[in-house]
């Protein structure tokens, strides 16, 4: 029942997260930040409290301790989600900043957020053919 429930608040938090991107317009170039960006101790104690990789964590946890032929699965699993997770992050931080030149207009922008929560509402496919 728990893993129902995580299932359907993580689909829940998705499709919030799909909304907000999609709304989302560009940012200001007036705009002043004055906090910058997350530190590294900063980002690693925000995980924390990340829903998306708590979801992650108990979902694969679930998944595949039952399973488990060895006691050393769950640590498999740990390094996996460990090594997995920093090449996804570092992918991503590449990504957005090859792509940042490329947005130059707030038309551009938007079309670029309607088509990551687009693609973030069609990440959701599998959830519902379990159900």
């Amino acid at each position: 029942m728990l893993q129902t429930i995580l299932k359907y608040a993580g689909v829940a938090y998705l499709i919030y997260l799909a909304a907000a991107i999609a709304m989302s317009g560009p940012v200001k170039p007036d705009h002043d930040n004055r906090r910058g960006p997350m530190t590294f101790w900063g980002a690693a104690m925000f995980q924390w409290i990340n829903a998306k990789g708590w979801v992650m964590v108990i979902g694969t946890i679930t998944a595949y301790a039952g399973i488990a032929s060895f006691p050393w699965n769950i640590t498999i699993q740990v390094m996996l989600s460990l090594v997995l997770g920093a090449v996804s992050c570092s992918a991503w931080a590449l990504f957005g900043t090859a792509l940042r030149p490329l947005l130059t207009s707030p038309r551009l922008v938007r079309t670029f957020n309607i088509v990551m929560a687009v693609l973030l509402l069609a990440s959701l496919y599998p959830v519902f053919m379990d159900a």
